[in-house]
């Protein structure tokens, strides 16, 4: 194929240091940018989530509308109340303490308790309210009822002349001693109907007025006015309770007190009569002799019964304190029995020793025998063990007849005393026992003639005590009855009257509400709003890289080329598939050579430019393209970035080093059978390493041949470095295309052999973390990266512009400019001083 950049030099050009002083990317990039964004930036990151904001906004606002016209119309009734300063009765002595004159605080107390829910609550079951189990219609649903009429037909609210149950003219007390009870179903709805209503009420002062207006806002236009005007009138009844509250409260306990108090003198002069009655009783000035004779004899009879029961009392515990020490003698004297007892035991133990004398004397014989037989025989003879069997047997004998009498004298001898002695203690209890019978009868006569002689004393003083008590109760009572009279009095006349009915309300026939203009318009804005939100939030979130602006701020690498992504229909002709050889036909791989003059093609060449302009002195030679991770373009960009150079008269050679996964022969069409590997394992045969691309002589591709097990191992070792210096003496660039960075090592240990690094990264998929690691990663290990490759712009990016309908339009009207032979001059110049 004719190559049309065949260009010749201006005569005039800027050396290669100026050039590259002039080259934007040779310094970095400015960090004056960083962390700004243009007005067009944030359209972008809008417009680019245009779909969730408006599906968002479109939802809610749809949503919102639909519940608003699902809501039941909302009535107001207003009722209207004086409230006017406090004042003292002109009759009344003791005024009420109370709010007197324009009191900020009495207004604010009167307006809190207008909103009550108890008193609304009161409100409801004077009305009868309760009964109806349907008052309030859709009011009256839950939150699951409320989303689950939006997609059923609901329940339409009952109508105003059928929600009303029947109520008597006259209001009661809701909730008062002595009212029934609500059954629990009513007492339920009655609590939820309050808590409905109250939410409706709205209680507002006139400025500058003492009129309270009271409004009540509900979806049951029938019960509006009803209930508004029961609040004021329960208001004002309870206000006047509670301001009487103090003198009713002292009325009530008088009564309780007077009650109390006839009740006791009942009882007292009962009191009285009983004890008038028990005449039988003796007078204290009659009796007083007769009573103190027998208390004295009483008192006699008893002490002398004290001085026998302790002096027996002392005996019998000497006894048992002695017999506990053993003296046996000290407790029974001269006791006949107990002496012959220790005489038998006497005389038996004198027979047992002598006994023992015999056995003794018999051992001492057997003894004597046995030194004979020694003298005459050894001790192992049968007369020697015979005497010996003969002597322990009498040994045994004298041991078990002494234990055997021994124990037997000393247990009866201790039985015969043990006898005698309970039979002592025995005797001393029974008469201490009689002793204390005594007493205790003595002590008891004594006792009660004592107490008679009290109870038959104090007779007279109780009677005195009891007609005294009555006439103090009389007295009291007499006052507590006048004190009555004068409290019944104080509230007859006490009632306040400084609140009253203004003006009562009327059953309302037209709706205020809901606001569902309002409710929809402040929906749609919201959920715009949020969407908004929710765009910034997702852009924020998002780590991938977007412009080249993110490179620079996050990376501080500059931006080498923008290559665009969309393509113009018409100028692009890609194809997919394959040949029936698994080699995938022409793709965008070799745009460059298929479309030149398309924006792709452009920025592959802008591409290049950056590369020759990358290093001061002179062009890398060696280049390694990498990307973080899979599926980024890395390939393409090793393919296009070789074309162009090229393109541009220089020797070029491009390594399929991607010994996991190669691509490369299957761009060029070209067969996989023996390549890189073949030549790292040892096969030294570099004339058919590398194969010429038809279409452009002076480019040359190395495929990666069959792949190894250890494909790191083979990339790292000698013959790998070697290669690489074999390859710059012969070609003036020399392209690698390598596996993903992050997934593998291979383009780490890549990156130690070459003169510098191009890293591609796809827009809104490559992560700016898995590139900074890479960076960090290649500048640990003394590697070079000369800039990244931004691939995939789309169209709606704000960078499109660089190669987009403008380029197109450059392009399709060559004749409308006269300078293009001059631009396609200058790159050439631009090119051959970057290859010097």
């Amino acid at each position: 194929m004719e190559n049309d950049q065949r260009l010749t030099p201006l005569p005039a050009m800027h050396d290669l240091q100026t050039a590259h002083a002039e080259y934007p990317y040779a310094s970095g990039y400015d960090d004056t940018i960083d962390n700004k964004r243009s007005i067009r930036q944030y359209f972008n990151i809008v417009y680019k989530r245009l779909p969730i904001i408006v599906a968002i906004t479109i939802l809610v606002t749809a949503a919102v509308a639909f519940y608003s016209f699902r809501m039941p119309s909302v009535y107001q009734a207003q009722t209207g109340i004086l409230i006017e300063p406090r004042k003292a009765p002109q009759t009344q002595k003791d005024a009420i303490n109370i709010n007197f004159g324009d009191d900020f605080k009495y207004y604010n107390t009167q307006l809190e308790i207008l909103k009550n829910p108890d008193l609304m609550k009161r409100v409801v079951i004077s009305l009868g309210l309760q009964r109806d189990a349907n008052l309030l219609g859709e009011q009256n649903r839950g939150l699951l009822a409320g989303i689950r009429s939006l997609f059923g037909g609901g329940q339409k609210a009952a109508e105003p002349e059928n929600s009303l149950p029947i109520v008597s003219g006259t209001s009661t007390d809701a909730n008062k001693p002595g009212q029934m009870q609500l059954p629990p179903e009513e007492n339920s709805r009655a609590e939820m109907y309050a808590t409905m209503l109250v939410s409706g009420l709205r209680v507002e002062q006139l400025n500058g007025t003492n009129i309270v207006n009271i409004m009540l806002q509900t979806s049951n236009p029938g019960i509006a006015a009803k209930v508004s005007d029961r609040v004021a009138e329960l208001f004002i009844k309870e206000d006047a309770d509670r301001e009487t509250a103090g003198a009713q409260k002292a009325y009530e306990d008088l009564g309780t007190s007077i009650e109390e108090l006839k009740a006791t003198i009942g009882q007292q002069e009962n009191e009285l009569i009983d004890s008038m009655r028990s005449g039988d009783l003796p007078l204290v000035e009659s009796g007083g002799g007769l009573r103190a004779d027998n208390l004295k004899i009483l008192q006699s009879q008893r002490n002398e019964a004290q001085l026998e029961v302790e002096k027996l009392q002392s005996m019998y515990n000497a006894a048992i304190v002695a017999s506990e020490k053993g003296d046996i003698l000290a407790i029974v004297g001269e006791n006949k029995a107990i002496q012959n007892a220790r005489t038998a035991n006497l005389n038996r133990i004198a027979d047992l020793e002598k006994r023992n004398e015999d056995i003794e004397r018999r051992i001492d014989e057997k003894q004597q025998k046995r030194k004979e037989f020694l003298v005459i025989y050894t001790e192992e003879h049968a007369s020697v063990k015979k005497i010996d069997a003969e002597i322990a047997e009498l040994s045994v004998q004298k041991v078990r007849i002494n234990k055997e009498v021994s124990e037997k004298i000393t247990s009866e001898g201790t039985n015969l005393e043990k006898n005698a002695v309970r039979e002592v203690l025995a005797s001393l209890r029974s008469q201490l026992d009689a002793s204390q019978q005594r007493l205790a009868r003595a002590a008891s006569l004594f006792d009660y003639a004592a107490a008679r002689a009290n109870v038959e004393g104090i007779a007279e003083t109780r009677l005195t005590t009891l007609k005294s008590g009555i006439k103090s109760n009389r007295d009291l009572l007499d006052t507590y009855t006048q004190r009555q009279k004068e409290q019944e009095l104080a509230l007859s006349t006490g009632r306040p009257t400084n609140i009253s009915v203004q003006n009562r309300a009327m059953t309302p026939t037209q709706p205020i509400g809901p606001q569902r203009g309002r409710n929809i318009l402040v929906a749609l804005l919201l959920s715009f709003a949020a969407g908004i939100g929710l765009a910034f939030l997702l852009d924020y979130l998002d780590d991938s890289v977007r412009t080249s602006d993110d490179i620079s701020r996050h990376l501080g690498l500059p931006t080498l080329a923008l290559i665009p992504h969309h393509l113009n229909n018409d100028k692009r002709k890609l194809l997919t598939g394959s040949n029936g050889n698994g080699v995938l036909s022409q793709t965008s791989a070799l745009i460059t050579m298929d479309e030149r003059n398309s924006p792709t093609a452009e920025a592959y060449r802008h591409l290049r430019t950056s590369l020759l302009f990358s290093s001061a002195g002179k062009p890398p030679q060696t280049i390694l393209v990498t990307s973080s991770q899979p599926s980024e373009g890395k390939t393409t960009t090793a393919i296009n970035t070789a074309i162009t150079l090229a393109q541009s008269d220089a020797d070029v050679v491009i390594i399929d080093c991607d010994l996991r996964r190669p691509r490369l022969h299957s761009h060029f069409g070209l067969e996989n059978t023996r390549g890189l590997t073949n030549y790292l394992s040892g096969d030294r045969d570099t004339e058919n390493l590398w194969r010429t691309y038809k279409d452009l002589p002076r480019l040359k591709v190395i495929t990666s041949g069959p792949i190894p097990p250890n494909p790191a191992e083979l990339l790292s070792s000698n013959e790998m470095r070697n290669l690489l210096q074999f390859l710059s003496g012969k070609f003036k660039h020399v392209i690698i295309d390598s596996p993903p960075a992050i997934s593998f090592t291979d383009a780490a240990i890549l990156s130690t052999l070459v003169d510098g690094v191009v890293l591609v990264a796809m827009a809104n998929k490559s992560s700016i973390h898995l590139m900074r690691q890479f960076k960090q990663r290649v500048h640990n290990i003394g590697a070079r990266i000369y800039g990244v490759v931004l691939n995939g712009i789309k169209a709606n990016s704000m960078e499109y512009d660089y190669y987009g309908s403008g380029y197109y339009n450059y392009y399709s009207n060559p004749d409308t400019d006269e300078s293009t032979p001059y631009l396609e001059e200058q790159e050439k110049v631009n090119v051959e001083a970057a290859g010097k």
